[in-house]
Parts: structure tokens; sequence; C-alpha cells
């Protein structure tokens, strides 16, 4: 290293010697909005004359150097780039570094015909895949094409991550038709419609605060080729196969600049689930969260949950659902959007498992065998009027969901059998609205006001009766029915004032929140047709539970050329109270929290950041913490508390980097965080072999994590493959508190996934992704044998073959393979075949989908968590095949 510098300065010495005269200019490239470097710039060095003496392009740092020999006086420079405005600067002292800020431009091009376009390019903030170069024949949506991006994840529940980071739009040519329920257009639209996908990093939506304020978000943008906006296109796709089996859809797709549609008409018995089309990968719906925290369904049926495989292989379900999504662009820059969902069906199921409760001195075993089917209704509408300018942004959506379910189970648990039927009705509505204008100075008003309200009614009838030592002092009887409702009320607003000067960015918020919520519940016992309510107080809830606070924050951005600077002064003031005359209980709460956090990013180069975030939390438990009479929970479980409202208080520390070459196609991201949690109350469980009790109480619980991971995405061009590789780590430290035992557990899990897919010969490709995972449950302060390791493999490994331009096979096998110590090892392979064959003249596709060829019909797996072992066996479909027909129209 000291040889190269030496060199350097003696060739750098004797190359003065021999211009002479020759002088440098040197100087840098900065984007006069943001001051964020400008690499790839044209500079000029030019004399009176206008004749070029000297040239050189700004580097990855916006940085230029050029040497010349006859500069002299009237010598500028012209610094020339496709997307800003052309530079002239005179130069009057040569010696001087020179910082020139140059302004951005739109320039509307003439007709012109690209023949090469790069598979990926960068500009700024957004990074262009060509969906043509990553796109193969094998391909139908433009999801299948997401997954070969470098740099972008797309998980098995449709969310897509950029670098490991939630997207937070996701655009359809600059429009969000879908909000953030997008899983239904990753898998509808057709990838040969999409010209580009855009990335945008440090996105923001409200065009009235771009550059305004710090954004970290990540957007994703379909870009439309020109002649798909032309006329509407869609499917209709026509399936049938055995056993009994039906798949069908149909959907029409218009995507212009004033007029945007997807409209998804299906119904399935495949194993397809209709209801995860109404996730939001980004806001919880109404029916999942009511209130400022979330109150989950209280009563249920069972206690297993679904297993880690393709549900295609075991869920057996009969659904039809609607989805239609219009959106209308008006003049004056308004827009209007409707999001309508609606799904009707019924899903069944059919499990056995054991579940252990391990402690020092004894072993709990139950075993359960279940058969369930539940019926269910579920509707979402959503209508949203927006303008989103750079002087405004005014939004309101106006949002109804509704579910009614009704379930039933037969149980056999330890021998005792038990019928339950649980029926439930959820029904809510919400406001959002938004004004955020520019003033004079352009400083900015900031004005948001949300409201919701829901209910959800919900009763579970059990035969035989449940508990008789606690609902009928010991004796049997025929039938016990909960009945449990909450109403919520939940309504917040806020006004901000933002200043945005040169230095520090300021803002500065007053917000006000009312969260109400009562909990009605009530115990039934029926013995000889003749149905009692059960009068105890402890058996019933009648519960009034307010909280109101006031909020004033302080932020503070910093921008600079290469690191920005965010730090958030929030300060509350907070009110709870909770009634029950019940129980003679009148409690409120006085709180004043000052809840801060940090960010502070520097950008190593244009490509390359460094991110550094610290919070402090102070969150509060709501009525479901606090109300005092017993509710059956589900056919072993009863549950209610005896503590005072839990206050969470938390810490958390996140080091996360980035890296990007966009040219090489290559992405890399690495990140570090610590959490602490501490809880004023924690679970206790009391267990025996056929029920169980959970109460909440007065006892401090801290729970410690720490969590690493790394990811490396690359498109190696001479294989024609994308290499994905991901790792993480994490460790829990917690507390359980089981039958008036405190254990202490600390709990590891690592893992390591891999993908790749390339081209072995000519039509011949190869697909490969597996993930391996082990998690180390250890019991602090006891012996090995209360420590439990569980190890993980999942593959799959595909053959597709592309041939004759017409015809696509794929043979696939998907491994799983799992390992405890005292248990017996888990080990299958799924094999599955399909093909397709393109019927040109009639733009229509036949399809053959084998799945399960080796008729596997019983899957095991095993889950530990903390002292509960589960060992589940699930009823799969067995071998299906389905044979479809796609008529494509346009």
């Amino acid at each position: 290293m000291v040889f190269r510098i030496f060199i350097s300065i003696l060739l750098t010495w004797l190359g003065s010697i021999l211009l002479g005269h020759t002088q440098t200019i040197q100087g840098y490239l900065l984007d006069k909005k943001t001051n964020k470097p400008i690499p790839s710039a044209s500079v000029l060095l030019k004399s009176a004359e206008d004749k070029i003496i000297g040239f050189k392009p700004s580097d990855s740092n916006g940085h230029f150097t050029i040497n010349a020999s006859k500069a002299s006086t009237g010598a500028y420079l012209e610094v020339n780039h496709l997307g800003y405005k052309k530079i002239i600067h005179k130069l009057v002292n040569f010696q001087e570094e020179v910082s020139l800020l140059m302004s951005p431009n739109s320039t509307l091009l003439d007709s012109i015909v690209v023949k090469s376009k790069p598979a990926i390019q960068r500009h700024g903030d957004t990074t262009a895949y060509n969906v043509e170069k990553f796109a193969t024949g094998m391909d139908r949506s433009i999801g299948d094409v997401l997954k070969r991006m470098p740099g972008i994840e797309v998980s098995e529940n449709g969310s897509i991550k950029y670098q490991g980071k939630p997207i937070s739009n996701f655009y359809i040519d600059g429009d969000d038709l879908l909000d953030d329920r997008y899983s239904i257009g990753t898998r509808t639209i057709p990838h040969k419609m999409v010209e580009d996908i855009q990335v945008i990093n440090n996105h923001e939506h409200l065009k009235v605060l771009k550059n305004k304020r710090f954004s970290d978000n990540v957007a994703l943008n379909l870009v439309i080729k020109n002649d798909a906006k032309l006329k509407m296109t869609g499917e209709v796709k026509l399936g049938a196969g055995i056993p009994k089996l039906y798949d069908t859809e149909v959907n029409s797709i218009l995507f212009n600049k004033k007029f945007k549609m997807l409209n998804v008409l299906q119904g399935n018995n495949v194993g397809k689930n209709l209801s995860s089309d109404f996730i939001g990968f980004n806001q919880a719906s109404i029916l999942a969260k009511l209130g400022q925290s979330p109150i989950n369904n209280l009563l249920s049926l069972g206690t297993i949950g679904n297993p880690a495989i393709n549900a295609t292989y075991y869920l057996q379900n009969n659904q039809g659902s609607l989805n239609a999504n219009n959106l209308v662009n008006l003049k004056k820059d308004w827009q209007l959007k409707s999001n309508i969902q609606t799904m009707y069906g019924g899903i069944k199921n059919n499990f056995k498992g054991t579940t252990k409760y391990l402690s020092s001195g004894s072993i709990i075993e139950m075993n359960e065998i279940q058969e369930a089917k539940t019926t269910d209704w579920l509707t979402s509408l959503r209508f949203t009027a927006s303008k989103n300018t750079e002087k405004q942004y005014i939004n309101n959506q106006l949002a109804f969901e509704y579910e009614s379910e009704e379930g039933r189970a037969d149980i056999l648990s330890n021998n005792l059998r038990n019928q339950g039927q649980r029926d439930h009705k959820i029904r809510g509505f919400s406001n959002r609205f938004s004004y955020v204008p520019k003033i004079k100075k352009d400083h900015i008003i900031d004005f948001n006001w949300q409201m919701d309200y829901g209910n959800k009614p919900q009763t579970l009838t059990l035969i035989p009766g449940v508990f008789p030592n606690e609902l009928n002092q010991g004796q049997a009887y025929d039938a016990s029915i909960q009945y449990v409702e909450v109403p919520t009320l939940f309504s917040t607003a806020n006004l901000g004032y933002r200043i945005p000067n040169k230095t520090i960015i300021q803002n500065y918020s007053i917000g006000a929140l009312i969260d109400k919520q009562n909990l009605n519940s009530h115990i039934a016992i029926s013995e000889n047709g003749h149905q009692t309510n059960l009068l105890q107080d402890s058996m019933q809830n009648a519960m009034d539970w307010s909280r109101y606070q006031i909020t004033a924050k302080a932020q503070y951005e910093w921008i600079k050329k290469r690191f920005s600077i965010q730090l958030d002064l929030p300060f509350s003031l907070q009110y709870t109270s909770y009634q029950d005359d019940l129980f003679h209980i009148d409690e409120n709460q006085n709180k004043l929290l000052f809840t801060p956090s940090f960010n502070f990013k520097y950008f190593i180069g244009t490509e390359d950041d460094l991110q550094f975030t610290a919070s402090r939390g102070n969150t509060f438990g709501n009525i479901e913490n606090v109300y005092r009479g017993v509710l059956i929970r589900n056919y072993r479980s009863l549950s209610n508390n005896i503590a005072d409202i839990n206050e969470n208080r938390s810490n958390r520390y996140s080091l996360d980097y980035r890296l990007a070459r966009t040219l090489k196609m290559m992405f890399f991201n690495a990140g570090i965080s610590y959490s602490q949690s501490i809880s004023s109350s924690m679970m206790a469980d009391e267990i025996t072999e056929n029920s169980s009790q959970t109460q909440l109480i007065d006892r401090e619980n801290q729970i410690n994590t720490v969590n690493a991971r790394v990811g490396f995405d690359k498109f190696i061009f001479s294989l024609a493959s994308s290499l994905k590789l991901a790792a993480n780590w994490s460790m829990t430290d917690y507390n359980r508190l089981f039958n008036q035992e405190l254990l202490a557990y600390k709990q590891f899990n690592y893992g390591f996934n891999s993908s790749i897919e390339t081209k072995v010969w000519k039509s011949l490709n190869l697909s490969y992704n597996g993930s391996f995972n082990l998690s180390d449950n250890r019991q602090v302060q006891a012996g090995p044998d209360q420590s439990r390791k569980t190890f993980h493999i999942n593959q799959n490994l595909a053959l597709p073959i592309y041939s004759f331009n017409a015809l696509y096979l794929r043979f696939a096998a998907r491994h799983q393979f799992v390992q405890q110590i005292g248990m017996n090892d888990i080990n299958y392979v799924f094999l599955d075949a399909f093909a397709r064959y393109r019927i040109k003249k009639l733009n229509t596709d036949i399809e053959l989908n084998l799945q399960n060829l080796a008729n596997i019909k019983t899957y095991e797996t095993y889950l530990i968590n903390a002292n509960i072992e589960q060992h589940n066996q699930y009823q799969l479909r067995g071998r299906t095949a389905v044979l479809k027909a796609v008529f494509n129209f346009k």
C-alpha cells in the first residue's frame, strides 16, 4: 500500500513538470432540493471561444476533476444531466473548488425507439427493473417476476420487501389503487402489461411534504406499457378436478391515466383461502383492531393452529369472493376510489394433537382430536376521495366491515367428548380524514382525524357442560353457554405546524384521543332443557372502560449532504378509568408520558447507507386486561384478571446497513436490534389434565430480545440466475408463571434461507429455495431434560421446462424434515407436477395441476414455546388433479 501511494505521488509530480502550466478544476455537483450528490453528469470545460478543452463525468459522490493546460480568462464549465437543468458556471479562480447546485428538470422527449434497455438502472432514489429482462415464458403474473428480481422479496402471503424492508405503498402507474391489500394485484396482473418495476427509496406519498420531512419508506410502482393502457384486458379461468374439485376465476383489468380497475370474481375448493385477500400489510383492518390496541376474538373452538405447509395440501375449503377495485382521476387533481370485497364460504379442519406442559416436578399431558367446520361471510367496503398536489393534500376514507361466522366442532380431549358451537358477528365502521395545505413561506399545516366504531358479540356453546366444579357445584350438566361483547369507540385528532427551514425542519403538533370500551358477558348453563343464567358476580362482567389522552410533540429534522437526523419529543397526559358495579370497582389512573425517538441516517455513498434508531415506548393495556368476571375461552380454558392496568415500558435500539450496486445487480443488507420490555403484570397459568385457568396478576415481567440478520441478493450474468441468501439469529429472555412456579427461559433461534433459479440447458431451468432453522429453548437453572432443541428443514426443488414456445412443464419436490431430541424424526417429500399448453390462435391456455402425487394423507409437526410442547397431526387432502382452461381476452 505504501509503495502504491509513493508511485502515485511520483507520477503526479512528474506529470506536473511535463505539463508545465497545467491547471486543475475540481468540484461537487449536488441536487438543489435534497443536497444529495449527482453522479454520471457530463462536465465540460470550455474556452471563451466555446471550444471544449476538458471533459470529465462526475463520480458516485458527485465529484469531478478536470486537468487542462489551455484554461484562460473567459473559460467556463458546462454541466449536463438528463434529469437536471443545464448549468453554465464562469471560472474566476481556477484553483478554488466549486460546489454547483443543480435543479431537477423534466424533459418531454420526442418519440424514440429503444433497441436495448438495461435490465436495471438507478436514477436518484428510484431503481427501475426492466420486467422483460427478468421474465420467462413460464411466468403469468407480475408476482412471479418479482420473486426473481434481486433485492426484492415476496413472502408466501404476498407481502413485498425491498432489502429486508416492507414496502409502504404499491402503486400502479403512480396510483394507489389497492391500498395495502395488494396481494390480489401481484397474483392477478399479467407481467406482460408491465414495462418496469420502480422501487422508490425515501418515498413520500404526500407531494406537499416531499423533501419537507424525513422519510425512510420504500414504495413500489408498476409502470404499465402504453399499448396495455388502450383497452380492457382480463381472463376467464374454468377448472375442475378430482376428487370433486373446482377452481374458477373471472377478472377484468384496465389501467389508463383517467380510470383504473382491477375486479376479480373467484371461487374454489382446492385450498386457496380467499380470506387472505382481506389482509392489510401496513394498516390493521377494523375487524382486527378496534380502539388504540387490538381486542382479539375472546372465544374460540379449539387450541391448535394451522400447519406450516402449503394450504392447498390441507385446507378443505369451499369459498367464493368478489374483489372490486376502481379508481377515477377527475379534473383539478381529484381522485375517487372504491374498494369492495366480500367473501362467503366454509372451511373444514381435522386434526389431533398432544400438548405437554413441563415443570420441574411433573409433566401434564393433554390429548385432543378435533373435527371443525366454519362458515364465514366477510364484507369490506372502502370509499376514498383525495387530492394530492404540491400545494395541498386532502384525503377522506370511509370504511365499513362486517363478519358473520358460525363454527362447529367435535372434540375428544383426554377421552372426554365435547361438541362446540361458536357464533359471532363483527360490525364496524371507520372514517379517516387528512388535510395538509401549504401556506405562506412554504410552511405547512397538518390536520388528521380518525374515528372507529365496532362491536364483536360472540357466543360459545359447549355440550356437555364444562368446568362443573367451578360452574355447577361439582354436578355434571347438559351445556354451558358463554356470551360476550365488547363495543368500542375510538377517535383521535392531531393538528401540526411544519416549518421547513433549510437548516432544521421543525414540526410542532397537538393531539387528543378518546378510547371507550364496554365488556359485557354472562354464563348460562342448560339442564334438562332449561337454561339458567349464573347470577354470581364472578361469572359476569359489566365493565365500562375509558381512556383520554392529550399529546404535544416537537419534531426536528436536520438534513445535510450525507446524513439526516430526526428527533421526536412527544409528551402525553393520559387519564384512564374503569368501573364495574358487580365487583365494586371504580379505578382511575393519571400518567404523564414521555416517549422520545431518534433516527440517524448516514449516506456512505449514493447507494450505501447506515441507519441507527432508538426509541422509548410506554403503552397500557385495555379492558381485556382488567375485567374480573370469569370467561370460558374454549372447552378447556377459563380466564379472568386480578391485576390493575398493565403498563409496558420498552426501549428499542437498531442499527441497519444497506448496500446496492445497481449496475452489477448486487444488493446487501444487514441489521441488529435490541429491545427490552418491562410489564407491570404477567399471565399466571394453572394447568390440570383436563382444564386450564389463566389470570393476569400484578407481578413485574421483563422480556429482552436481540435480533441480527443479513441478506444478500445477486444476479449472476454468466448463469442467467438470481441468487438470494439470508441468515438470522435471535435470543429472547423471558419468564413464565406456571402452576405457581416462576420459570425463566432463554429462546435461541438460528435461521438460514437460500434460493436460486438458473438455466441448466436451453429450455431447462432449475429452481431451488430452502430454509434451515434451529430453535433452542432453554429453561434457566434447570436440568438438561427441561431444554428442547428443534431442527427444521424446508426445501423446494423445481425443474421448469419451456419448449416449442407453447408447452411449459414443471416438476416440483417439497421436502420437510423436523428433528427433536426424545421424539421421532418427521420426514416428508411432497411431489407435484404442472403442465401448460398455449393455443395461440384461440389466445387460450390449458393447464393441468397435479398435487401430492405421493398421496400423503397425514402430516405431523412439533411446536415448542416455553414449557409447552405440542405434537400435532393434521389430515391432508391426498392426491389431487385439476384441469383448467384459461381464456385471455383484450
